[in-house]
């Protein structure tokens, strides 16, 4: 009896495993029709599909694919030049996983209640798009998106919300993550580890738990820009060891901790951007931070300080800046020195506490702008810096990219 109970249990739970051949036939379900290359859902579906064939489209037709928790709802391994759309998956490991897999589209999903959303591992030119993925990896620390050791891929209008982590990078190289709605997640928005030579662009990334962004462990030849990272649980943008990266032209505000904070990290720019109301500082050079180079920026109304850097941060150069009604606009711990300016006509930065005369008119205090003994902007100017882009470019930026997000919305309704 004892037996019997349990093989019936075992046939409940146990889920199909269903299979499009290389040779195009479908193999565990009645309930995806073929025209050619052309697969379509007929129907919900309990089970895991193994693709085994290029060049086809499969289109889930608004119906939904559940596993069992530990499967994979699309597994795709060496297959190339395949699009799966319009499908809802659930209740799998990874709904999405590709592995050695090339030129494949994943757009117009929903992919809710997984570990981990989408999964790519060693692929190439993958498109990831205009897809919801939302409460995945609440469980067991798991991602919304997750690239690993993978190249020249694309992640680009996707609402990526409520996951542990929204979007994770890791190991891998010249991808282009932009125009992403990345809200509320548990932990970091978008974090990339060990990797170079990628772009994190006009995104919005809002209330994550931790960091906005993080570019952890050596990341190099990053290019932020243009993104709206705003009301983050610590830091807006987070850069650990890392060199030679580009974050510019974002808005970064409200942050639990700082706007921007670096670690460990040289050779990096850091130009127009608007860094405003931070709870601690705007811009935080921590531990061995130095040779980077710091201008065109507007910091304002930070709670502890505008700029804030460790003794062995040194090096940096820091010019051309707004520092406007910061609780600090600079602190300097004992001992680094730093360069405030950039020498004569060219100038300083605009502090909105300097209290110096400009008896000549060039626009240029007459005295130095005093931060400790050993840092000090010899020019500092009279008036807001004036060829600042962002303030005009910022607005438009986050308009443009709340109105995209709301249009797309209203379009899967």
């Amino acid at each position: 009896m004892s037996v019997l109970f349990a093989l019936e249990i075992q046939m409940v739970n146990a889920i199909d495993t269903i299979r499009i051949r290389s040779d195009g036939s479908v193999e565990g379900t009645t309930k995806i029709q073929r025209d050619g290359n052309i697969y379509t859902f007929t129907s919900d579906i309990v089970g895991a599909i193994v693709l085994e064939k290029s060049g086809i489209v499969i289109d889930g037709n608004g119906y939904t694919l559940t596993g069992d928790g530990n499967n994979h709802g699309f597994y795709l391994t060496s297959v190339s030049d395949t699009t799966i759309k319009n499908v809802r998956i659930e209740s799998c490991n990874n709904g999405f996983y590709l592995t050695s897999s090339f030129n494949n589209n994943i757009t117009g999903n929903t992919v809710t209640g997984n570990n981990v959303g989408i999964y790519v591992s060693n692929s190439e030119n993958i498109v990831i798009t205009e897809n919801d993925v939302q409460d995945n990896g609440l469980a067991s620390d798991g991602y919304g998106i997750n690239l690993v050791g993978s190249n020249n891929n694309i992640v680009s209008n996707n609402d990526v919300l409520s996951n542990y982590l929204g979007i994770r990078v890791l190991e891998s190289s010249n991808n282009l993550i932009t125009e992403n709605n990345v809200n509320d997640n548990n932990r970091v928005g978008i974090y990339s580890r060990q990797s170079e030579n990628d772009t994190i662009s006009n995104n919005l990334v809002a209330n994550n738990g931790d960091d906005g962004i993080q570019l952890a462990y050596s990341p190099t030849n990053y290019y932020v820009s243009g993104n709206y990272i705003t009301s983050n649980g610590l830091n807006g943008v987070e850069i650990e060891y890392g060199s030679n990266s580009t974050i510019t032209e974002n808005l970064i505000e409200n942050s639990g901790e700082n706007g921007i904070r670096a670690f460990d990290s040289t050779n990096n720019t850091i130009s127009r951007n608007n860094i405003e109301n931070n709870n601690a500082n705007g811009i935080y050079l921590q531990s061995n931070s130095y040779d980077n180079v710091i201008f065109l920026n507007n910091i304002t109304s930070n709670s502890e300080n505008g700029i804030c850097h460790y003794p062995n941060s040194q090096n940096n150069l820091i010019y051309h800046n707004n520092f406007i009604n910061n609780g600090n606009q600079a602190t300097s711990y004992t001992g680094g020195i730093n360069t405030w300016d950039n020498g004569f006509p060219s100038g300083g930065n605009y502090w909105s506490d300097y209290d110096g005369q400009d008896n000549n008119e060039d626009g240029i205090g007459d005295t130095p702008y005093i931060i400790d003994e050993n840092n000090r902007d010899n020019y500092p100017s009279m008036n807001v810096i004036p060829e600042f882009p962002s303030l005009i470019i910022l607005p438009l930026l986050v308009t443009a990219t709340l109105g995209i997000i709301i249009c797309r919305k209203k379009l899967k309704l």
